[in-house]
């Protein structure tokens, strides 16, 4: 089995489709099924996923894509709901 916290005590998981994990003397290990990276670390935070986990409701949040189609490249601005 692999060890992802490199044998650091885990304190925390929240979550399924969206989980996060806190493990002593690090930084919390946050993930969103279809959202970027960046809008995860940047504007979601643990109590964010408690709230939403707690209180049963969505959060949506605007995030920004680089799409082809035909040949071209769009950018899109699309909303997530996590």
């Amino acid at each position: 089995m692999k060890d992802e916290n490199n044998s650091a005590t885990m304190i925390e998981f929240v979550g399924a489709k969206m989980y996060v994990v806190r493990v002593n003397d690090k930084k919390d290990i946050k993930k969103a099924k279809g959202a970027k990276d960046n809008v995860v670390a940047r504007t979601i935070t643990f109590d964010d996923y408690m709230w939403c986990l707690n209180e049963e409701i969505e959060m949506t949040h605007r995030q920004s894509c680089i799409r082809p189609k035909l040949h071209k490249l769009y950018t899109i601005s699309e909303s997530k709901s996590l």
